[in-house]
């Protein structure tokens, strides 16, 4: 028997060097999701504004102006007001076409640095850094700390997130938000904490409130995520509930504007009629590249009863040829995953769209895969994609709108690639250790 202790405490001592060798990995992975690869997002988009002009850049679309416009009339105190699509252009009305919130995140930042888009560029400079620290977070919770650095990595240096944090859109405050709902949800349902749920619910109002889309989801998020913490039925309704009234906290005051102003609780916006009636109307062509259709005469009515009427041609477009509405949806996903637009663009958008998007694009779908098979765990990243799939599919689909779910889509890619990087580490690591 005196031969085996040497044996033990040798082992043990090997044990608790592993140990140790862990835990200074674990340090420095953090040091680096935490802190290094947020720092390095940041400069990257700071250096990349300092090449802007200091004005607003249009690109494709005017939306940036009419979101600067409406955010320098919240400063001057008239209220949410500015261009819409359901009256003539240059006009300034109260309007509820626009998402909210990020005409108020505009208008926070004229209110404390007067009207300067640089201030917009590094803010959203800092959101970007944030972005790659919850990505990070998501990662490493979901599949662990090498996944987590993958995804973090590419979201710090990935093209098309640098290049829209230069223009004066939802993008990176979306970006931001909706990877603060998912690693919420995911704390929420570990920790069964009334607090968290309630943190969770009130991101997710923010993020219904920044894109409409989010507002289905977010509700059936919270629900999901009440029932996944595993309690009982009468518990996980309550955290359910707690989540969602919170929800509804945050998107009150926007609700109740709507209400006195146009005499309807319009919850989000008033874009769906427009888009059903534009994207469906029987001139548009299933490549979407009609600029104006002939616009109904509504003068008499008020915004949400225009959206209304034209939500109700637009779907009886789409039931009056129940083909051509299947082939247009067919055609939307089509442009929703090209690699490269063909049309109204320069060749350095569709480099950043092939450098970013269209590299990644395999280790995706590979990523995706594995998450099925992981099961619940990712079923709401999962669901996630596939109801923005289904959305633009139904209404509009573009490049730009990918950019909601490329966040998710990057973290299947970091899956992916942790995935084979550990399948080939493994067999060398067994050979060293022989």
């Amino acid at each position: 028997m005196a031969p085996i202790a040497p044996m033990t405490t040798a082992v043990t001592t090997q044990d608790r060097v592993t140990s140790l060798g862990r835990l200074l990995d674990a340090k420095r992975a953090d040091a680096l999701g935490v802190f290094a690869l947020p720092a390095l997002a940041i400069v990257l988009r700071l250096a990349y504004a300092a090449t802007l002009s200091p004005e607003i850049v249009i690109t494709f679309e005017a939306d940036p102006l009419t979101y600067d416009q409406i955010a320098r009339n919240l400063v001057a105190g008239r209220g949410f007001s500015g261009a819409s699509f359901y009256y003539p252009p240059g006009s300034d009305v109260p309007t509820a076409f626009w998402d909210p919130l990020y005409p108020v995140f505009l208008a926070a930042i004229y209110l404390i640095v007067g009207h300067s888009v640089p201030a917009v560029r590094v803010a959203h400079a800092v959101l970007g850094g944030i972005a790659v620290w919850l990505m990070y977070a998501l990662g490493k919770r979901l599949a662990g700390r090498e996944v987590g650095l993958i995804a973090a990595s590419v979201t710090a240096v990935y093209p098309f997130f640098i290049y829209y944090s230069g223009q004066l859109l939802t993008e990176t405050l979306f970006i931001t938000l909706i990877l603060a709902v998912f690693a919420s949800a995911l704390r929420a349902e570990s920790a069964r904490s009334p607090m968290w749920f309630a943190g969770s619910g009130a991101l997710s109002g923010l993020a219904a409130m920044c894109r409409a889309e989010a507002f289905p989801f977010g509700i059936a998020l919270i629900a999901w995520t009440a029932y996944r913490a595993g309690r009982a039925a009468s518990a996980s309704a309550r955290l359910a509930a707690l989540g969602l009234c919170c929800m509804a906290l945050v998107m009150a005051p926007w609700v109740v504007r709507n209400q006195l102003t146009f005499g309807a609780p319009i919850f989000t916006t008033t874009k769906l009629g427009y888009n059903l009636y534009k994207y469906y109307h029987p001139l548009m062509t299933a490549d979407q590249t009609v600029r104006v259709v002939p616009f109904p005469d509504l003068d008499d009515l008020r915004e949400p009863q225009r959206e209304a009427a034209m939500r109700a041609d637009g779907l009886r477009f789409m039931a009056a040829d129940p083909g051509r509405t299947l082939w247009f949806m067919a055609n939307k996903l089509v442009l929703l995953f090209k690699l490269a637009p063909s049309n109204e663009v320069n060749q350095r958008y569709a480099l950043l769209s092939l450098a970013s998007y269209g590299v990644l694009v395999p280790f995706m779908m590979g990523g995706l895969v594995l998450a099925v098979r992981r099961g619940a765990r990712f079923a709401s990243l999962i669901a996630y994609v596939l109801f923005g799939i289904a959305t633009k599919a139904a209404v509009f689909a573009g490049i730009r709108l990918r950019m909601q779910i490329e966040p998710v889509l990057i973290l299947f890619a970091a899956l992916a690639l942790g995935t084979a990087l550990e399948r080939v580490a493994r067999p060398r690591l067994t050979r060293l250790t022989r």
